[in-house]
């Protein structure tokens, strides 16, 4: 039957007795330039199917690279069409095609649908309280009405505090925040940044906020043998790379200007075009000596060989400071700043706190970033724990509050998922 209001077919749910098979959780996932909300949705479903005796993720996300990631154990996704940016930062549809307004109506309907028919117990919505352009409303309302317990997770930075209150301050996000969510995690540290300062009032008077860090999967380290290691190794990295080409460019023109002491190792990131890739690589190629710098579109786990390198340069996307922060490696920030100043105002923040070097410059000079760089290779490197990496833990330990499960945790470090716990029906909608 189709909609005479919206011309989109108005599907009957149909309802079925849920198994006791076990907590289920559903992750929604915003997408557009970059591949950080994904990752974080990877990391959080991974921490819960691990924390949780047979518990399963379902995650929906419309990022084009959501199926060139491993998913954790019981988990899976549900790709619904991609919506990016154009240059001047406005949404746009991808491949999908037609309006913004048809895709948008189309994966709104997604994920309504993937939540009737996944049942789940908890629902994680991140970074958008309400989804892109309100896209996950419907889905919000119905849960909400259902009794399903309901999770905001967004990172520290969402941008500056203008631009945030002008995108949150109405009444959809007013009841997200304050009538909907039943917990909304921040995940980084009140010391580095406070969101709820910042973004006051639409977080200062907000209930069941917390700041639980930040959200970063322990990985198994990958090194070198003693021996191998001839030269200095610089690691240079975009995140998903969609951005990501003006700094790459200047920083290869920056190694044909002077020649330095140490190899490069450039990560440009799937979302950068083959064509930008390729003409990176012909970069490459004219830097002396011959070999010193390697090209290459994507990693499946960056995170595990970030200690192998001297220096990191990175731009300063959520999930890329927080793996560095974690491998303890030397970094220099190299920030965006349109469409959104996120990065710019956390590298600044990391930067005061002495664990980074920012450079905020659009085109920083060549020989002062060839300069700081060798200044970074030779310093030694030093983990940050007081930056607080334990996001993924807090996250669960919440997840089991809220749902009643007592978790029994183990001994272990504390970035790795070692939580178990057993499922008991019965208390499947307890409250705190």
């Amino acid at each position: 039957m189709r909609d005479s209001m919206n011309g989109v077919m108005n599907f009957k749910p149909i309802y079925e007795p849920r198994p006791d098979d076990g907590l289920r959780v559903m992750l929604y996932s915003h997408d557009s330039v970059g591949l950080g909300h994904l990752r974080r949705n990877l990391a959080i479903a991974g921490s819960i199917t691990q924390s949780f005796s047979e518990a399963s993720a379902m995650i929906v996300t419309g990022s084009p690279c959501a199926t060139q990631f491993e998913l954790p154990a019981s988990t899976d996704l549900i790709k619904i069409p991609s919506i990016s940016k154009d240059s001047d930062g406005q949404y746009v549809t991808g491949s999908f095609g037609g309006s913004l307004e048809t895709t948008l109506r189309f994966r709104s309907r997604m994920i309504l649908e993937t939540y009737r028919a996944f049942s789940p117990d908890l629902i994680i919505v991140d970074h958008q309280p309400t989804g892109l352009k309100g896209e996950a409303m419907a889905t919000l309302k119905e849960a909400k009405a259902n009794g399903t317990k309901i999770f905001f997770g967004m990172r520290d930075v969402v941008d500056s505090p203008d631009v945030v209150r002008r995108d949150w301050d109405n009444a959809d996000c007013h009841w997200a925040l304050n009538e909907c969510y039943d917990q909304i995690c921040v995940y980084g540290k009140e010391e580095i940044f406070d969101s709820r300062v910042a973004y006051d009032p639409l977080l200062g008077n907000v209930k069941r906020c917390e700041f639980i860090g930040f959200i970063v999967p322990s990985h198994k380290v990958k090194s070198k043998k003693a021996g191998e290691r001839t030269k200095k190794r610089v690691l240079v990295t975009f995140g998903g790379g969609n951005d990501g080409a003006q700094r790459a460019e200047h920083y290869l023109k920056a190694l044909t200007m002077q020649r330095v002491s140490w190899d490069s190792h450039i990560v440009t990131g799937p979302m950068m075009s083959l064509d930008m890739v390729r003409r990176l690589k012909e970069m490459a190629r004219v830097v002396q000596p011959p070999g010193s710098v390697s090209v290459k579109r994507f990693h499946r786990n960056l995170p595990s060989l970030m200690p192998q390198f001297d220096a990191i340069v990175s731009m300063a996307g959520y999930n890329s400071c927080a793996e560095i922060l974690q491998s303890g490696v030397p970094a220099i920030f190299l920030p965006r700043s349109f469409p959104r100043q996120e990065q710019l105002i956390r590298a600044v923040r990391l930067a005061q706190c002495g664990w980074a070097i920012t450079m905020p410059q659009e085109r920083p000079d060549p020989h002062c970033l060839i300069e700081v760089i060798d200044t970074a290779i030779n310093t030694a490197r030093k983990p940050r724990p007081e930056a607080d990496l334990d996001g993924l833990r807090n996250l669960s330990a919440l997840v089991g509050q809220h749902l009643g499960i007592k978790l029994e945790e183990t001994n272990g470090p504390s970035t790795s998922n070692t939580m178990k716990t057993s499922w008991d029906a019965s208390e499947r909608r307890s409250v705190l």
